[in-house]
């Protein structure tokens, strides 16, 4: 069904008509998207891997103590301060 049958059936009073026309609308979009979403999928899981950074894990300790890196950033920042 077309907007124009959904419209003539909201105009013309027909409840069910348009319930009708407004799902067969929904129906074909979703449908739509989730083809355009699996063509999407199915190129990004086929083509090569790019280079993706992994994060890192954080060098504080959880207890809040520097580790030996956050010690010698921190002296050399002393040391830049001079």
């Amino acid at each position: 069904m077309e907007t124009v049958d959904l419209v003539t059936a909201v105009i013309s009073g027909d409840k069910d008509g348009a319930s009708a026309a407004f799902n067969a609308m929904i129906a074909g979009k979703v449908s739509d998207a989730l083809e355009l979403k699996k063509v999407e999928l199915a190129t990004t899981l086929l083509s090569p891997e790019e280079a993706v950074d992994e994060p890192t894990e954080s060098e504080t300790e959880v207890d809040g103590t520097a580790t030996e890196s956050d010690e010698s950033s921190a002296e050399s920042t002393e040391t830049s301060a001079e």
